[in-house]
Parts: C-alpha cells; sequence; structure tokens
C-alpha cells in the first residue's frame, strides 16, 4: 500500500509489484517536472488526475512558443 502525500489516502500502487505489469499510472501522462523516482511521491488516482487536469489547463493557457 501506497500513502498519496496529497490527501493522505492509502492506495494500492502496483509499482514493482509485478514485473510483468506496470503501474495503473503508467498509462497516462507523465506530471511536468515530477520524477517519481527522484521525489518518490506516488499519488492516488483521484489526486493524480486532479493534478494531470490543472496541468493540461495550465498548458493550453500558457502554450510554448
Amino acid at each position: 500500500m501506497a500513502q498519496c502525500p496529497s490527501c493522505q489516502q492509502a492506495f494500492f500502487c502496483g509499482a514493482g509489484q509485478h514485473p510483468d505489469q506496470p503501474c495503473w499510472c503508467s498509462g497516462l501522462p507523465p506530471l511536468a517536472g515530477a520524477s517519481l523516482a527522484a521525489t518518490a511521491k506516488c499519488y492516488c488516482p483521484a489526486c493524480l488526475e486532479r493534478l494531470l487536469q490543472a496541468q493540461a489547463a495550465t498548458t493550453a493557457q500558457n502554450p510554448s512558443p
């Protein structure tokens, strides 16, 4: 079990559990500027979805040149 650093909810991460099956989040886009290996933070599905939506909104408002 993992604990979300945002909401403190316990959840099943799956990373490293089965070498032939990636974690549930591996199919999602990465958070900009985030390195899970460096920060060792795994977000629960609800918080990761919220963060990805916020990232998409910010990217839409501030497109790269």
